[in-house]
């Protein structure tokens, strides 16, 4: 199985602790995962995590959505905590060929949240997961246990 996690710009802090994590949770299901980000959210990852602990493929962003069409996904993971990370997933799902979508929606003023959550939830089919969160991951990680443990159960 193969999945894609779709990382937004680096700057919540929530992000790449999260990111790893998904990471870890999805190894664990048996997905290959692929993460599609800016190169600064990719060095992030690979800063904190350099013995590889956590395997994932990196590519970037705007080079991998050229050929996201030709790509099949299991799953697609998006992390939406901007407007623009809202409008990558809306994106990367309209051309994309995937058997399931979650977007994983938090920031930490409830309006955006909403908002996003309602961007997302009207343009694509994907599962929409959300929490107020910004610099503790712990309400993201529960959602995100949550979509994860309802996948598992759908497989």
């Amino acid at each position: 199985m193969k999945a894609l996690l779709l990382l937004g710009c680096p700057e919540v802090p929530s992000q790449t602790p999260m990111a790893i994590y998904a990471i870890s949770q999805l190894n664990d299901m048996g997905y290959e995962v692929t993460v599609s980000s800016n190169p600064a959210a990719a060095k992030l990852l690979k800063v904190s995590d350099p013995k590889n602990c956590y395997p994932h493929k990196n590519v970037n962003i705007d080079r991998f959505l050229e050929d996201a069409g030709a790509k099949d996904f299991d799953l697609v993971l998006g992390f939406v905590h901007k407007d623009s990370a809202a409008t990558y997933f809306i994106t990367y799902c309209s051309v994309m060929n995937y058997k399931k979508a979650i977007a994983l929606v938090f920031q930490r003023d409830a309006s955006l949240v909403e908002d996003y959550s309602k961007m997302v939830s009207e343009n694509t089919d994907a599962e929409v997961v959300s929490c107020i969160a910004y610099h503790n991951p712990n309400p993201i990680k529960v959602n995100l246990n949550k979509a994860l443990k309802n996948l598992k159960q759908d497989n």
